[in-house]
């Protein structure tokens, strides 16, 4: 274990020099081992880093819990922990001529032994029992702490502990010589070699208590006798082995610890007739399925020196796929039949078709089918090279019926033999309440596979006792009485609490409607409830023909009616507004007043005079020459259908309008800014510039900021205080003058209650309106060149538009 610790130390070093790049290892450095690949390092790079890793003092567990916690995934952990093992294993002779003794660990494996690369091993993972030689399996690994075992047979280079111990109490170390003998001081030598442990244990007390100690026989003194340090010794593996070979190992060594070394039978070799060699002659035939199947490990027996074991040629090995447990490649004796087949794979899955199994056979000339059935399995006879395969079972049903509709339980229920329809329907809980039994379905399937049905009165049926049997994957219907019926509401509208559609009851008068619906809301007009009823006898044949009747009733103000009536399917309940009811309407005011805040509106004209009265006047910094107001659209276009218009009528695409914030901007703003005159507002109430107020509306005023806004086509865009008596051109000088592009004629002067003003030309003179403060000088860029004109349809279109929208703007304000 010693050897082992340190060979993980060492590995610890390895990766922290593959991250680092220096040969210093600290553990603590080691930052990230979650890409590390254990399988990317030779055996040449461990065992030249193997002795500096042994300055380590670290235990087993801390080492792998540094690594673990250094992100090194589990599955790299594990083939680290066998890598280590076979690191420290087995040793081929070699050119060595002398079996040297092991160290006081009596390890198993001398730590200088070879072991098989992980890349040098090509195994066919589908023949059973492969991986169990794998460098990530562990079943075959050697076992480092083992008691030994009473039938040990001691020989040269072995040391005996004898422990005197009672009466006298003294050690004895003792190695067995060359020659097969051990000295005892005192006592003389004494012929080992050969003995089992038992026998040898009993011929030292003998001589023992003949000698020095004779309270041996009065049981005063005992002896025990142990082994302390073992000798090695050199075994053969030779055949189909996947790396055969002389291994020198412990004399503790058994034949399933030097299969693991030798990486097992290849796969060519022989799982079940493994020769153990002694003396020239067959010692025993080891077959591996019995410990793969049944973990019985009576071949795995103690090797001695100059054992050869020799992996034969496989005889039979055959194939099974499909539903079985487990998929392969198995071997198979002369004498063993499709049975021990099954055994050996794990028997059928639970989906597996049982009754008969598929076999491909190799003749002489050609390959056949043998379809294998369920009475001969125990007596068919394996052939090599067999191919077995299990179908899955089909997903049918040899005694099943089904019922569905208008019974308790529906679902699949067992035919059983003279099963009636009546009895069916007993099993599946009885009818419910809603059956149809004027007319039930039997579907089913003649011989033939054609569909058909079976159709009968079931009251008729009962009366009369005559049953309906059912065959194999028969299906009943049952219908309901709903099913042949429309789905009868009735539905009320309008100012109620709960408005919808709801299920129509026989006997259900307009009061019960009403109280489903939580009674009529506060705005609701409860004197005229009208409903709507369908007609059915329509006179079509007359012009202008009536299509619905229509009552009106009147309810009390706790919801009673003076007068109820019997409501039928599908009528509507309206409930109308009440005439006077208006809910409040507000307005809020911000900016430069004294007090700002919301403020209800108090009628139905109210204009911007009327709320300013009301805000306590303007403060010394307000602009009291203009108002603005923030109003909601109210419009009917989508936002697609004004980008349409706005591309059309501006000769823009869909790119040109989302790169141009002020466009985008335009498209999509859910409100307008209305600029007044509030200076002309004050002046005249019953002007055009006294707007009158709508709900919602949001009116600031503006500081007088004395300042001047220069944009649009202009070198630097800014803004400037405000001088008297300085017209446009002055304040585009001012911003670096005009820029190539720039349209001079298109120059406007936007003034704070929201009106412009352009430059005039008179002859070859430009006359530049005045500026106000808070203003803005816009200059347009120039027209493109390529800019398409609208046609005159267009032109007629856009027009017709703009005189439908004039009309609705007087009809609203009428």
């Amino acid at each position: 274990m010693k050897f082992f610790i340190s060979g993980i130390a060492f590995l610890l070093l390895m990766l922290f020099c593959s991250v680092q790049g220096i040969a210093q290892v600290n553990l603590l450095d080691v930052n990230d081992l979650s890409n590390t690949k254990i399988d990317s390092y030779s055996d040449a790079e461990l065992q030249a880093f193997y002795d500096k890793a042994t300055a380590l003092k670290l235990g087993e567990a801390e080492i792998y819990k540094i690594i673990k916690d250094k992100g090194l995934p589990d599955t790299e952990l594990n083939k680290l922990k066998n890598r280590m093992v076979y690191i420290t294993s087995a040793k081929p002779a070699g050119n060595n001529t002398a079996a040297e003794p092991i160290s006081d660990d009596r390890r198993l494996y001398d730590s200088s032994a070879k072991k098989i690369p992980m890349q040098d091993i090509n195994k066919d993972l589908s023949i059973f029992g492969a991986e169990l030689f794998l460098r990530n399996s562990l079943v075959f690994e050697p076992n480092l702490r083992i008691a030994t075992p009473s039938s040990y047979i001691l020989g040269p280079d072995d040391e005996i502990v004898i422990n005197v111990y009672g009466y006298s109490e003294k050690k004895y170390n003792l190695r067995v010589s060359e020659d097969g003998e051990i000295y005892i001081p005192n006592v003389g030598p004494l012929f080992v070699s050969g003995l089992s442990i038992e026998q040898a244990t009993q011929k030292i007390k003998t001589k023992l208590a003949a000698t020095i100690y004779r309270a041996i026989n009065s049981g005063q003194t005992k002896v025990q006798l142990s082994l302390g340090k073992i000798r090695s010794i050199r075994v053969t593996v030779i055949g189909q082995a996947e790396k055969p070979g002389t291994f020198t190992v412990s004399s503790l060594t058994t034949l399933y610890n030097v299969l693991y070394l030798c990486g097992g039978p290849g796969n060519m070799g022989s799982y079940r007739s493994i020769e153990i060699i002694r003396g020239n002659e067959i010692k025993r035939v080891a077959d591996l399925y019995a410990f793969l199947v049944q973990g019985n490990q009576k071949d795995n027996i103690l090797l001695q020196e100059g054992d050869v074991i020799r992996i034969p040629y496989y005889r039979n090995r055959v194939k099974i796929s499909g539903n079985v447990k487990r998929q392969g490649k198995f071997e198979m004796l002369d004498n063993e039949t499709f049975d021990q087949l099954l055994q050996f794979c794990g028997g059928f899955d639970d989906f597996a078709f049982k009754a008969a199994v598929s076999v491909t056979r190799i003749t002489d000339t050609e390959k056949k089918i043998i379809d294998l059935n369920a009475p001969r399995f125990s007596s068919f006879a394996i052939n090599a090279g067999d191919e077995y395969f299990i179908e899955k079972l089909q997903n049918k049903f040899s005694n099943k019926v089904s019922i569905s509709g208008s019974v308790l339980r529906p679902g699949n229920y067992e035919l059983s033999p003279g099963l009636s329809v009546k009895e069916l329907i007993a099993k599946a809980g009885g009818l419910s309440e809603v059956a149809y039994t004027e007319r039930i379905s039997v579907f089913r399937y003649n011989k033939n596979r054609l569909p058909s049905v079976i159709s009968f009165n079931l009251d008729s049926a009962i009366l009369i006792n005559a049953e309906v049997f059912l065959q194999k994957d028969d299906s009943v219907s049952i219908h309901s009485i709903f099913d042949f019926k429309d789905n009868q509401v009735v539905s009320i509208e309008g100012n109620v609490r709960r408005p919808g559609t709801m299920q129509w009851r026989q006997n259900m008068s307009l009061q019960d409607l009403m109280l489903e619906a939580g009674g009529v809301k506060e705005t609701g007009d409860s004197a005229i409830v009208e409903i709507s009823r369908r007609l059915q006898t329509a006179d079509v044949g007359t012009i202008n023909y009536a299509e619905a009747e229509t009552f009106t009733m009147s309810i009390t103000k706790d919801n009673n009616l003076t007068k109820d009536i019997i409501l039928k399917p599908f009528d509507l309940v309206i409930v109308k507004n009440l005439p006077g009811f208006i809910p409040q309407r507000t307005v809020m005011v911000f900016g430069d007043v004294k007090i700002p805040g919301r403020y209800g509106l108090q009628k139905s004209g109210d204009r911007i005079t009327d709320i300013i009265k009301r805000v306590g006047g303007f403060k010394a910094s307000a602009d009291s020459s203009s108002i603005t107001i923030r109003r909601s659209i109210k419009s009917n276009l989508s936002i697609t259908e004004r980008e349409a218009i706005f591309q059309r009528l501006l000769n823009l695409n869909s790119d040109s309008i989302a790169s141009n914030p002020k466009l985008r901007n335009e498209v999509y703003k859910s409100y307008d800014l209305i600029s007044v005159n509030l200076n002309a507002a004050l002046t005249k109430p019953s002007g055009s510039e006294n707007l009158v107020l709508e709900d919602g509306d949001i009116l600031t005023i503006d500081k007088n900021t004395n300042l001047v806004k220069i944009s649009g086509e202009v070198y630097y865009s800014t803004i400037i205080p405000y001088k008297t008596n300085k017209d446009a051109k002055y304040y585009i000088k001012q911003a670096g003058s005009f820029t190539p592009s720039a349209r001079k004629s298109g120059t406007l002067v936007i003034y704070p209650d929201g009106k412009a003003k352009s430059v005039k030309t008179f002859l070859w003179f430009k006359i530049y309106p005045e500026v106000t403060s808070r203003s803005e000088v816009f200059v347009p860029q120039k027209n493109k060149s390529n800019r398409n004109k609208i046609g005159p349809g267009e032109l007629a279109l856009i027009v017709s538009a703009l005189g439908i929208m004039a009309n609705v703007i007087l009809a609203a304000i009428k």
